[in-house]
């Protein structure tokens, strides 16, 4: 498990305190109503909202400051990235899965690397994403739903799976292609396989991951896995990287000076809203 990351696209700054109290919960907007005859009926949301509360005492006073500053706004309205040390898969979870919005071509998910390659959509199951190579050079990337590419930092470790009939093939072959923050390209890992593992260059501040299945077919896009920290592994369910937005604050001056106990409430917003 790697260390927790927060702060804006291009922005993103390492706390490698571990945090005190650390609650991940999501909020499921489930209200539970009960008739006088026992009988239960339930309301409740059509998506989870996440919610991440967090806590650290003695935080140094470099990493107080930086938290402070993103509670109270002071460099921007947000959203904000938090990349969250317990999750195994950055992918959206219908993303990890090979699924995206009936209809869209997966144009929020995926998008062709060359021109020999396109994202297919199921007849039979819609929403369910296969991508067809029309020959050996057809190349598929991933993107990320709120950020277009991912969001990394210089020294931070990467690493990426490609999907399960990816990985089935001896020809496969995978990469993670660095930019700055502005998306202009700097650099690329590619490995011969389904699993790439890189250390994110200076000046980076996004990354996209890419497969090649190396042969002409129509591949599931099933089971691919992004991760910060650790190295990605087939099938992991996607947590996704939603955009968050900070909703409590406490800061308290601590002994022995100058540590300061500080705690966030975050929720997950909408789109690019903060």
């Amino acid at each position: 498990m790697g260390n927790l990351w927060i702060g804006t696209p291009g922005a993103l700054h390492e706390i490698d305190r571990a945090a005190k109290t650390f609650d991940r919960s999501a909020e499921l907007g489930v209200n539970e109503f009960r008739s006088l005859s026992g009988r239960v009926t339930l309301t409740r949301n059509p998506l989870p909202v996440r919610r991440i509360k967090l806590g650290w005492e003695l935080l140094a006073p470099r990493h107080a400051r930086l938290l402070d500053r993103l509670a109270r706004r002071l460099d921007g309205p947000g959203p904000l990235v938090l990349v969250d040390p317990a999750s195994g898969n950055v992918l959206d979870p219908r993303q990890a899965a090979g699924k995206g919005d009936p209809g869209q071509a997966g144009l929020n998910q995926w998008f062709k690397v060359s021109a020999n390659g396109t994202v297919v959509e199921s007849a039979t199951a819609p929403g369910t994403f296969s991508f067809a190579a029309v020959d050996a050079t057809g190349k598929l990337a991933w993107r990320a739903r709120t950020w277009s590419n991912f969001p990394v930092a210089p020294g931070m470790r990467v690493s990426f799976h490609a999907p399960a009939a990816f990985a089935a093939l001896p020809t496969v072959v995978v990469q993670v292609d660095f930019k700055k923050a502005d998306g202009t390209y700097l650099s690329t890992v590619a490995v011969n396989g389904p699993l790439v593992m890189a250390t994110v260059p200076a000046e980076a501040a996004l990354v996209t991951p890419c497969a090649a299945p190396g042969v002409a077919g129509t591949y599931s896009l099933a089971g691919a896995c992004l991760t910060y920290g650790g190295a990605a592994e087939q099938d992991v369910p996607g947590d996704g990287m939603p955009p968050m937005a900070v909703t409590g604050y406490s800061d308290t001056p601590a002994r022995p000076q100058p540590y300061r106990s500080i705690s966030l409430d975050l929720v997950e917003v909408s789109g690019a809203a903060g």
